[in-house]
């Protein structure tokens, strides 16, 4: 008998502001938090309009998109995320969850940093937030977060039969690894009581007091920089970076 169970996901949701007219840095502002387990406050993104949502910021940079200049050297991407005043920013040289080199490109960059900003802390369990916001310029990302991936999983993670396949079994997605990996992401901070929504900002909708949206040009600065610099960083110091539930970062 064939088995005809279709897999299903639960995607990442899209957010809403409040007041469109409004940039992020206004419905976002940076806040002091005091709360009783904490000996020192600390700072956060919270929405102007409801304080049980918080804002994170991310993007993702690869050199060339990938194309090395140097064969002998593989491409290696920087990534950045924000969730106070100051962006966080890595460099890493892409491995798959079983440490298999892959090709690093824009996409696989960006798709990490959303990985690290989920992953950074346990945000749920701050015990202050229904609603982790990620704020990004990437259609790629807030796309395939919470539109394409269910239809991925339906479709077993290939091309159907007929959608443009040069294969009649059809062909793999690609960065499945990643996109698995923010969906188990997104998963574990739903069943911690804190939805995970993504809201996309493009240069007209940015809000009529920050069209530059200053946000944005933070997080890609910080991740174009990580990028550059990993020229600087001894190739020894490439594995004592960041090792987050199997995925070198």
């Amino acid at each position: 008998m064939t088995n005809t169970t279709t897999a299903t996901t639960a995607p990442a949701t899209i957010f809403t502001p409040a007041d469109s007219k409004l940039s992020p840095e206004v419905h976002f502002p940076l806040q002091t938090v005091f709360t009783s387990d904490r000996p020192r406050p600390y700072l956060r993104f919270i929405n102007l309009f409801d304080h049980s949502q918080m804002l994170l910021v991310v993007d993702g940079s690869c050199l060339d998109n990938g194309r090395s200049v140097h064969k002998a050297v593989p491409p290696v991407a920087g990534r950045s995320f924000m969730y106070k005043s100051k962006p966080e920013d890595f460099f890493h040289n892409d491995k798959g969850p079983l440490g298999k080199p892959r090709i690093t490109t824009s996409n696989r960059a960006r798709l990490r940093a959303v990985i690290a900003a989920l992953q950074f802390m346990d945000w749920h369990k701050e015990g202050l937030w229904r609603k982790v916001v990620i704020l990004t310029d990437l259609v790629y990302i807030v796309q395939g977060a919470t539109a394409w991936l269910p239809r991925w999983v339906a479709w077993r993670w290939r091309w159907p039969v007929g959608s443009g396949s040069s294969s009649g079994r059809g062909r793999y997605y690609l960065n499945r690894d990643l996109w698995e990996e923010l969906q188990a992401g997104i998963e574990k901070m739903r069943a911690g009581g804190c939805e995970v929504a993504f809201w996309l900002v493009t240069a007209d909708s940015a809000g009529e007091e920050g069209k530059s949206n200053k946000f944005i040009a933070q997080a890609k600065d910080a991740a174009r920089r990580a990028a550059w610099e990993h020229e600087r960083v001894p190739e020894a110091q490439m594995e004592s970076f960041t090792r987050m539930c199997g995925i070198m970062l």
